[in-house]
């Protein structure tokens, strides 16, 4: 026991016990001693010219009288004698290594290993944190929230003066680099190398490695080791043992202690297999789901595919949502979907780089059996974004830590006075929208924005920024990344950009929010955003990127962060129905001009709404003129959602996709967007009159004056508002709602506008 704690105390060694570190040959010999006990070991190691076990002038009588009469050495009093074991023993009693092979001989020599390991293990990551170290002995390191760098200028200072916390600083560290250490080494955790050391992972393989051939292992634990980007050696191990994945999402707090959108899975592990098959459900939220899903199937391993589609007394698939707006937790056949290399194979191609094993693909949060024939859609799709290659650059650019810190940006919330001066954030744009939201003159958090109202901006509206340039303008320049095929002067290469937000909301009404800002932008990196050496090559890019169908895709995955997803999204061919949309959604103000100018096209004048209403102006695509004015935009909450229907419709189309799987998505993968469109009503100017939608605080009347205006036949209802969102100050202003006021069907929306692209296209050929 005492060789084995040598070597996990290595890891974990005080600073100020250096001198006593071994060198490989003393650690060998010191083995040799520990493991054979002999008095030749000691007699070999305590020789006048041999590497010492004992301090250079132990005497070698000394060094002989911890062998006993049998000559053995006594490893009892060797520890306490020896000052490098005695820090070993030291170390591994405050760490309490646990040696499992040696703790549970028998079970292993018997049985070969365990037969059940089942557990939670702790979702920790093991990072560094100064700040609470330091905040033990003085809190307001910890409750004014210190950056980095202000907390390492505070804890030079403080260690001159505070007693004890340079001690228990280089404690807390070495316990940190040596927990980090031991965890990230190759030797100790290789299926785990170049992943990030958090400590479930570890609990895998050492289960894995301590479950007999007839075992079975079950962890509850986080969704990481599915989605890793490099996490790909740990699955080819991972599927071949996984017998069950059932991901749930703890919105009806199963574990009250942890937040309502936290995802975790039950996993089981078996024996490893050849090939792999496991029965895969995701966005369960009781585990009566998964009894409702698989009660008739007897088979530990089904082949549900067939089962389900022998079974047509269910109806169809449940949503993530119930009417009621609900979370759903009704069962059906569909949601238990069986998984084997075939599927393994497709999820490879859809959503990880070219040559993945689909050992080691990454494992995304399917519904319901349907939905997997949508993504073998993409798969079949000719073209991706990432097949560009070199022709696209993709950034994060300002660190909003990092580049405060050397003076790129700093924190000032203003209206800029020039678009360069233009720092964007998350919450600044939405789905086909630049302007969606503008910080408020105090801007304290990521609630503290207001929506916009499109048809009250000035042409050359831009709005609050809460980081300016706090450089020059050339370094600011010179800093800005780019790709090396931009004009030398990067702020005037008129090179727009396709910018995403990085976070994804999984549980809200859309997860993919991106948009096209103009070349003089930057933003912190809350957002991505990617320029295109051709500029149709944006256009597409961002008319896939605002469709329901990328939405899905990027919702099955399943993450929280974007990363570079999206590029694995298809790159379709760009007709005049999709261009005229997406432009006119877009160009907002005279800072889009040249994009609306140089890809205007005189087939624009042929296009046209897909059905008939008095708020869509019949005669809006064949007035549309190549040089860019207020009037093409389009502003209005009505007109906007309509042009967002039909690009997901020319999408889907594009996608070879059917109508049926258009729809199949909608009601199974956007219960928020279907909840806000119930509720969601608009006047005969198309604007919003009232609105369940959280993303739109302050839009239209609030729940008790809409219950006394909603059943009005005629008139108008007036609305008075203090509106802070342009410069100048706060204005009031008067928001007047014509009646009758009614909602929208987004379904029939779809089935109206496939119908009349469908008859298009006959005609057009």
């Amino acid at each position: 026991r005492t060789a084995m704690d040598y070597w996990c105390a290595l890891w974990f060694w005080p600073i100020e016990k250096a001198k006593l570190l071994p060198s490989r040959e003393e650690f060998l010999l010191d083995l040799t001693v520990l493991l054979e006990g002999t008095s030749q070991g000691v007699a070999l190691v305590g020789g006048a010219d041999q590497t010492t076990l004992f301090p250079d002038d132990t005497p070698r009588q000394e060094a002989l009288m911890l062998v006993d009469e049998f000559g053995f050495v006594d490893v009892d009093k060797l520890t306490r004698e020896v000052p490098r074991l005695a820090t070993v023993k030291e170390l591994s009693e405050k760490h309490r290594f646990l040696h499992w092979e040696l703790e549970f001989a028998e079970v292993f020599a018997d049985r070969g290993g365990f037969d059940l390991i089942v557990g939670n293990p702790p979702w920790i990551r093991v990072e560094w944190n100064e700040g609470g170290v330091m905040g033990d002995f003085e809190p307001s390191f910890v409750l004014k929230g210190h950056s980095a760098t202000k907390l390492a200028k505070l804890r030079r200072e403080a260690m001159g003066y505070l007693s004890g916390l340079r001690e228990a600083y280089l404690d807390e560290h070495v316990e940190f680099a040596g927990m980090q250490g031991f965890l990230n080494a190759e030797q100790n955790y290789p299926l785990l190398r170049k992943t990030p050391a958090n400590l479930f992972k570890c609990f895998l393989p050492r289960a894995w490695d301590s479950t007999n051939e007839s075992g079975a292992a079950g962890f509850l634990h986080p969704e990481g080791v599915y989605d890793d980007p490099k996490g790909g050696a740990l699955r080819e191990e991972l599927y071949l043992r996984l017998r069950y994945h059932l991901q749930f999402q703890n919105e009806l707090r199963l574990f009250p202690e942890v937040h309502h959108e936290t995802l975790f899975s039950v996993n089981i592990y078996g024996k490893q297999v050849v090939h792999p098959s496991f029965l895969h459900i995701s966005n369960l939220f009781a585990t009566s789901t998964v009894d409702a899903s698989t009660m008739l199937v007897d088979a530990p391993h089904p082949r549900l595919y067939d089962f389900a589609k022998t079974d047509e007394r269910r109806g169809n698939v449940p949503g993530i949502k119930d009417i009621e707006g609900s979370w759903c937790t009704t069962g059906h056949p569909s949601r238990a979907i069986f998984v084997s290399g075939e599927q393994l194979e497709l999820f490879a191609r859809i959503y990880d780089g070219p040559g993945t094993s689909p050992l080691a693909a990454r494992l995304p949060a399917i519904h319901a059996r349907e939905l997997l024939t949508v993504l073998e859609r993409f798969v079949q799709f000719p073209n991706r974004l990432a097949d560009l290659g070199d022709g696209l650059f993709t950034t994060v650019m300002w660190n909003e830590t990092n580049s405060q810190n050397d003076g790129t940006i700093r924190r000032e919330t203003r209206f800029p006075e020039e678009v360069s001066e233009l720092v964007l954030q998350g919450p600044h744009i939405h789905v086909a929208n630049p302007f969606f939201k503008t910080p408020r003159a105090v801007c304290s958090n990521n609630l503290a924005y207001d929506p916009l109202d499109l048809t009250d901006l000035p042409e050359d509206y831009l709005p609050r920024t809460n980081y300016v340039p706090a450089c020059a303008t050339s370094i600011y320049s010179e800093r800005r990344p780019c790709a090396p095929w931009e004009l030398t002067d990067p702020w005037s290469g008129g090179f727009f950009r396709l910018a995403h937000r990085g976070m994804l909301s999984q549980a809200g009404e859309r997860t993919l929010i991106s948009t096209v800002i103009p070349p003089e932008v930057a933003h912190i990196h809350g957002l991505q955003s990617t320029v295109f050496r051709n500029q149709n090559h944006l256009i597409s890019a961002a008319a896939v990127s605002v469709s329901l169908p990328a939405d899905f895709f990027i919702k099955a995955t399943g993450r929280a962060n974007l990363h570079y997803s999206w590029l694995q999204l298809p790159l379709i061919a760009v007709s005049a129905e999709i261009a005229a949309r997406i432009l006119a959604l877009t160009c907002l103000t005279s800072h889009f001009a040249p994009l609306w100018s140089s890809n205007w096209s005189p087939a624009f004048l042929r296009c046209g709404w897909t059905k008939t209403d008095p708020r869509l102006d019949s005669s809006r695509f064949s007035n549309l003129d190549a040089i860019w004015t207020q009037r093409l935009a389009l502003r209005s909450d009505y007109e906007r959602r309509q042009a967002l229907i039909e690009i997901d419709v020319l999408v889907s189309q594009a996608l070879g996709l059917s109508l049926d799987e258009l729809l199949t998505m909608f009601r199974i993968q956007f219960p928020v967007l279907q909840q806000n469109e119930r509720d969601t009503w608009y006047d005969q100017n198309g604007r919003i009159v009232f609105t369940v939608n959280k993303g739109l605080p302050g839009v239209g009347v609030d729940r008790s004056r809409w219950n006394k205006i909603r059943d009005l036949k005629s008139g108008t209802v007036p609305r008075t508002i203090i509106d802070d969102t342009l410069p100048g100050g706060p204005r009031e202003r008067t928001i007047t709602y014509v009646a009758p006021f009614d909602r929208c069907d987004r379904e029939a929306d779809y089935r109206v506008a496939w119908a009349e692209f469908e008859r298009r296209a006959r005609a057009a050929t």
